[in-house]
């Protein structure tokens, strides 16, 4: 049986451990999940947006707590920590205001009966299977919509999350959810099969790595189970033009530091033409050497901890093999001396675009600079990826950037921006970034019975 645990990612201390729940519990925890099921798919609209409006609540109310566990547990420092929590009580808020109109029926052209529709209704029982990055918001994104559809949740969250993980649901039957319809599961990961395989599992929402998506959507796949996969990115920060070289790729190094450089879709290769290239490169380091590397609690802290001690040296050894392969450290990029899982934010350019760093996502705090010949050499470069998740493109004529924006391959575009996601509009990506949207009305429909209706005149 293994073990969930917190280890504090700034002492490197275990703090608590939980067990992982036996494979012989899993057919009674699904069928807890299917009951709650039929009663929480019955309730009103307006009785599941109570729920979540007193969700929201809650929240709001428990902000310093929540964002203290997950500095504990992953290394946020509290100031991300706090603006994650905001983020997910309006998450909460937003679906319980919007579901009800997104979600009515879809009047069709009657053809011949006196009336089409579509029903947008509630599937079952869904399984989530997220990550330690951002504990509660990756959470929110997939079960608060799908909690306002009808559907209920099985959540298998991060190992190193476990207390993050078991207060979300807490909060959310303090709110009034039916016992059952959310319930936080220290799932082995040899036992998500068993989950997906069962009749009453509708779906599957994973977020993670392209191994574990593959493994996730060949078991749904087998299943015939319905899955959306939001995995990882290498996307590109393209600098077209700017009257400030200097605060632009400070505002660059800000975004790649930023939960220690552990977000998916984190600017990990920014494109700079060449007549701002050396300008930006140094602006970079300048603004590299001036971050506060600190324990999550620190007041001064900028930069937290990496998650964990394999994921500070992953970063820290990749970086190292860049450097090999012909990559130039210009600063950082080393294990720092003490307590927790820590490094310095390193920036590299000359990286080849065919080498792992250049062609695979880097998890960490790793600014990499490439220089563009003109704007098509700079297009060259972001299409230059197998990923496609979000990008940006920064320049003081929108429609410019617009037309380029149009030409990269990814799932968001972002003109002078990056890193915004908000429950408005829709998050996800294509190619080895996944498939299927978060947010927005599109979360809504991805897993609902889209229950056609037409209605005739008897006529014998």
């Amino acid at each position: 049986m293994s073990t969930y645990a917190l280890t504090n990612a700034s002492t490197g201390k275990v703090e608590e451990e939980f067990d992982s729940i036996k494979s012989e519990q899993i057919p009674e925890i699904i069928e807890n999940a299917h009951a709650a099921y039929l009663k929480w798919s019955s309730a009103s609209m307006a009785e599941r947006a109570e729920v979540l409006h007193k969700f929201a609540d809650i929240v709001d109310q428990n902000t310093d707590e929540l964002a203290d566990i997950i500095g504990r547990e992953m290394g946020k420092p509290l100031k991300q920590g706090k603006a994650e929590v905001t983020k997910v009580a309006k998450t909460a808020r937003w679906f319980a205001d919007n579901a009800p109109e997104f979600l009515e029926d879809t009047v069709l052209p009657a053809e011949g009966a006196e009336k089409t529709y579509v029903k947008h209704d509630p599937l079952g029982v869904l399984f989530g299977i997220m990550p330690w990055n951002f504990p509660y918001n990756q959470i929110a994104r997939f079960a608060l919509p799908n909690l306002m559809v009808g559907n209920a949740i099985l959540m298998k969250q991060a190992a190193i999350c476990p207390v993050s993980s078991q207060r979300f649901q807490t909060m959310l039957e303090e709110a009034g959810l039916p016992v059952g319809a959310y319930q936080n599961l220290y799932l082995d990961t040899s036992d998500a099969e068993k989950i997906i395989e069962d009749f009453r599992v509708k779906g599957v929402s994973l977020t993670g790595s392209e191994a574990a998506g593959a493994s996730v959507a060949g078991h749904a796949a087998k299943n015939l189970k319905r899955s959306v996969l939001e995995l990882g990115g290498n996307d590109p920060f393209v600098v077209l033009d700017t009257s400030d070289v200097k605060a632009l790729a400070k505002k660059a190094v800000t975004y790649r530091i930023a939960n220690a450089g552990q977000v998916c879709t984190s600017p990990k290769r920014m494109i700079v033409l060449e007549d701002l290239y050396d300008d930006f490169v140094a602006g970079a380091k300048e603004a590299l050497e001036n971050v506060k590397v600190g324990p999550y609690d620190g007041e001064d802290t900028d930069m937290g901890p990496l998650s964990s001690e394999g994921a500070r040296d992953e970063a820290v050894e990749r970086v190292a093999q860049a450097v090999k392969d012909g990559a130039t450290l210009h600063f950082g990029g080393e294990k720092l001396d003490r307590d927790g899982w820590f490094m310095s934010p390193a920036l590299l350019t000359d990286v080849d675009l065919n080498s792992d760093m250049g062609c695979n996502e880097l998890f960490g705090p790793v600014v990499m600079v490439f220089k563009a010949k003109d704007e098509e050499d700079a297009l060259r470069i972001a299409n230059h990826s197998e990923y496609g998740l979000m990008s940006s493109v920064w320049s003081e004529d929108l429609e410019k950037a617009q037309k380029f924006g149009a030409r990269i391959n990814a799932g968001m575009v972002l003109i002078n921006a990056h890193m915004e996601s908000d429950p408005a509009f829709p998050f996800g990506g294509i190619n080895k970034s996944g498939y299927g949207r978060e947010n927005a009305q599109w979360a809504l429909r991805e897993f609902t019975n889209e229950r056609m209706v037409r209605v005739h005149e008897q006529e014998l």
